[in-house]
């Protein structure tokens, strides 16, 4: 198993977005969809965890736009590690990859949003705030010292 960091310019760059099309999580093809659009910028990443002949879960790491707020940056989002290969730590793997480029670049933390609660605080992540995505609707922003 390797994690790959990718730019828009990857040869697999197309092929993780299909990939994120089929995925069982709707946030998933929203980021497919901003792929296929170039709409990832600069230093923005996918992280992708794969094994010889299989996608098995991927992250980004990117500036936010709107929600959660131009503060929290850099933002990890779309962690989705799929069902099959679920239980393997991948999703540690990948924050801790994400963190690890994060800190390349010159950062001091990375921020993640979520509604699961207890999840993200075993792999370093402290809730700093509850903040409305809409209306009727909040999730939890997290951080993490890297």
């Amino acid at each position: 198993m390797d994690i790959r960091i990718i730019a828009k310019t990857d040869p697999v760059w197309l092929s993780v977005a299909a990939y994120a099309d089929t995925c069982s999580w709707d946030a998933c093809r929203r980021m497919a969809s901003l792929m296929r659009e170039g709409q990832f910028h600069a230093w923005e990443r996918i992280l992708v965890a794969e094994d010889d002949t299989d996608f098995m879960g991927f992250c980004a790491l990117v500036k936010p736009i709107g929600f959660p707020g131009p503060e929290y940056n850099p933002l990890i989002k779309w962690l989705f590690v799929r069902e099959k290969y679920r239980g393997r730590r991948l999703g540690q793997k990948l924050l801790v990859t994400a963190a690890g480029y994060a800190k390349e670049l010159g950062y001091s933390q990375v921020f993640l949003t979520t509604w699961h609660t207890g999840l993200y605080e075993k792999y370093g992540f402290a809730k700093i705030a509850d903040k409305e995505v809409r209306p009727g609707y909040s999730e939890s922003i997290y951080a993490r010292k890297i």
